[in-house]
């Protein structure tokens, strides 16, 4: 059954026409690695919604293209970098594709392939893929990253937003979490990126079992502090951490950026029809009707009594896809320590002041998991517009 807004596939066309429709993401693929220059060109051939995925891939080809020849020329360093970039812009193109097609399947090789790659050359910092077993006869994929010289780190787990995947964050090469003395497990949990072409699909109660067995990862990974175990999630990814939260007292520190938090009309009923179609994708329900009734589910609010780390929301002050209202009263429901933070005349992407959040968030997460924030603190910044 196709959504009941997707007919209306000319207003996006137009929009595609007279705007750089990516440019607003330019901010976030920035702060992942992206070359400015790449995202500038790449963005500028997308004239259609159809032609995303072929734009992004092209720009991907012509880097793992640089990557082999500079590996061939024994140019490890240069060969490590260009394999990063192919695989975070094979990124966009698989993320714009929602079934598992032999296309779709093929890119996700490639992006799968360059990364494997990038880490079998990167020498800054013990970095690996891992395979994390859940129910099903599944796992769950991840990027861990762990701190040279540290024994016992504290580590943050990472959850994407629903058009991101694990490679996108932390930066290996701006990474404000290792500079801290934290380390990272990015994961692709149910309904994510690589999760998706393995069929593990997401439920409304399957991601907080995803983050069980990634604390139980962790509490046996060398190079890892057990009881120091944090999460940062975006976008999306702020809505399923806060519920890995909920239901797993073992997290120490929470930060829901960009959050998705109770409702979700706005999203799925008032933005654009893409966030629907996609997130339909991930849980392999293709009824509306159906997804509706699953989607009225999707709220934290019957688990907000569980969450007891300190947490930290973050806001655009304009969010389009949440409105700072809801954070607002989710931040009066939680009673454990907390901060809201809202950027203000920003937007979901938080994208004038981006940089700025990574440095502030990540000193957080690391006081957090030190263990400064007492029961009682609720503190609220707003960031005026710089």
């Amino acid at each position: 059954m196709a959504i009941r807004r997707m007919d209306q596939q000319w207003l996006m066309e137009e929009f595609y026409k007279i705007h750089d429709v990516y440019a607003f993401r330019t901010p976030r693929y920035v702060e992942a690695g992206f070359h400015p220059a790449d995202v500038k060109r790449t963005t500028g051939r997308i004239k259609y919604p159809r032609g995303v995925d072929r734009q992004w891939a092209r720009t991907a080809d012509q880097e793992a293209t640089l990557a082999r020849e500079a590996e061939a020329a024994g140019h490890r360093q240069s060969a490590a970098e260009f394999y990063h970039r192919a695989a975070l812009y094979y990124g966009p193109a698989v993320v714009s594709i929602f079934k598992n097609s032999p296309h779709k399947l093929e890119l996700y090789e490639r992006l799968v392939h360059c990364y494997e790659k990038f880490t079998e050359l990167f020498d800054d910092a013990p970095m690996k893929r891992v395979e994390i077993p859940f129910e099903g006869g599944k796992s769950i994929p991840g990027i861990l990253q762990l701190v040279p010289g540290q024994e016992q780190a504290p580590c943050v787990i990472v959850i994407p937003g629903m058009d991101t995947t694990k490679e996108f964050f932390p930066n290996p090469y701006n990474n404000h979490l290792l500079r801290r003395g934290l380390a990272s497990l990015s994961i692709d949990g149910p309904g994510q990126g690589e999760s998706n072409i393995r069929e593990n699909w997401l439920t409304i109660d399957n991601f907080e079992r995803a983050g069980t067995v990634a604390i139980d990862y962790l509490q046996n990974c060398p190079g890892v502090d057990p009881n120091r175990i944090g999460l940062y999630g975006w976008s999306m990814g702020s809505y399923l951490g806060s519920r890995i939260a909920a239901h797993d007292p073992r997290l120490k520190a929470c930060v829901a950026a960009m959050g998705v938090y109770l409702q979700k009309t706005t999203i799925f009923e008032h933005a654009k029809p893409y966030y629907k179609a996609n997130y339909m994708y991930m849980s392999n329900v293709h009824d509306e009707d159906e997804f509706d009734r699953m989607a009225e589910q999707m709220t934290l609010e019957p688990l907000v009594e569980r969450i007891t780390c300190p947490t930290l929301l973050v806001m655009g002050e304009y969010d389009e896809l949440c409105p700072l209202e809801d954070a607002e009263r989710l931040f009066e429901m939680l009673h454990c320590p907390k901060e809201l933070w809202v950027f203000q005349d920003e937007s979901h992407g938080i994208g004038g002041r981006l940089s700025d959040f990574f440095l502030w968030m990540t000193d957080w997460l690391a006081n957090a998991l030190a263990g400064d924030f007492r029961e009682g603190h609720a503190r609220r910044v707003d960031f005026p517009l710089r």
